[in-house]
């Protein structure tokens, strides 16, 4: 999808003051050491942790519903340890959008390297089907060549927001590591990009209602899956592997975490498949649960109308 860029003056006017002082202290920020700026996000995460919004409700809701053997201390102290992610995973942004490759590179530890290159070398395209954590867009680092120079270029997809100005500063942030943006409603490119043998960046666990919607269990909840990516197998031959980024403790960078090859046979129940993704994923959340994010109605919606957030 084209898209015009965004002339000086509109960052001026005086609607967009906030958004345009909030991205040029992200942007001045992002020049800080990687320890101050892991800090500094803490410390913003405390802000938002205090901060009464209907996010924090819904991340107390999916903590409650996914963790109900852990005691209200440590419901609580996850809680403030996801806000905590969360405040850090916003500079991360601006990390992404204007740090150097160099001092990426010092950063990232690609783990499974050998199962996508695996994926490739059966000459047909690649997804890497991801997940929301708190260091998403730091996972589309896999597609700059300074961390990984011997794979196919990356596609992204994206979406779209209400402000034209964070459009543009999400996109040019992805485009530092991917060749392309496509969003969902872009399916034709996306398959194109398969066929042409390119890696698709995907990120598809989100509570989803369409007409490829089924039903399954994530962490023992009633859960809405979209089928669509059996699909773009059944198209196309791609691959399809699990891939997760994880932040590392005590300011170490991050891992990006490339799980095996989820098989996909002619005429097999998409269910199937899509258990076997949820398992790994639930399995990696397990980990580090704070960096998943909890604040999506990840079980807004399920065959049985029962909505847990109202």
């Amino acid at each position: 999808m084209e898209h015009k860029k965004i002339a000086f003056f509109n960052y001026l006017i005086p609607q967009n003051w906030i958004i345009s002082i909030t991205l040029l202290s992200a942007r001045l920020l992002s020049y800080l050491p990687f320890h101050w700026i892991l800090k500094l996000g803490h410390i913003l995460g405390v802000f938002l942790y205090f901060l009464p919004s209907k996010r924090s409700a819904i991340a107390i809701k999916n903590i409650d519903l996914c963790f109900p053997t852990l005691s209200d201390f440590e419901k609580k102290k996850l809680l403030k340890k996801h806000f905590s992610s969360l405040g850090i995973g916003l500079l991360e942004v601006a990390m992404v959008r204007w740090k150097s490759n160099k001092a990426f590179k010092k950063l990232i530890t690609v783990n499974g390297l050998d199962h996508l290159r695996n994926a490739v070398k059966k000459d047909k395209g690649v997804i890497l089907m991801s997940a929301h954590f708190t260091s998403l867009e730091v996972s589309a680092l896999i597609g700059r060549k300074e961390i990984v120079s011997d794979l196919p270029p990356l596609v992204g997809m994206y979406r779209l927001g209400s402000n034209e100005i964070i459009n543009q500063f999400f996109r040019q942030a992805r485009l530092r590591s991917v060749e392309g943006l496509v969003t969902k409603f872009e399916v034709k490119s996306l398959i194109k990009a398969l066929k042409e043998k390119k890696i698709i960046w995907y990120a598809s666990d989100q509570n989803f209602t369409g007409k490829n919607a089924i039903e399954l269990e994530f962490f023992n909840q009633k859960a809405m899956a979209n089928t669509a990516i059996t699909r773009f197998i059944e198209i196309t031959g791609c691959s399809v592997l699990p891939f997760f980024p994880t932040r590392l403790e005590n300011h170490q960078g991050y891992s990006l975490t490339i799980y095996p090859e989820i098989n996909y046979a002619a005429n097999q129940d998409p269910e199937l498949f899509l258990k076997e993704f949820y398992r790994v994923l639930e399995e990696h959340i397990k980990k580090n649960p704070e960096q998943y994010y909890w604040i999506h109605r990840r079980f807004k919606s399920n065959l049985e109308n029962k909505n847990p957030y109202l």
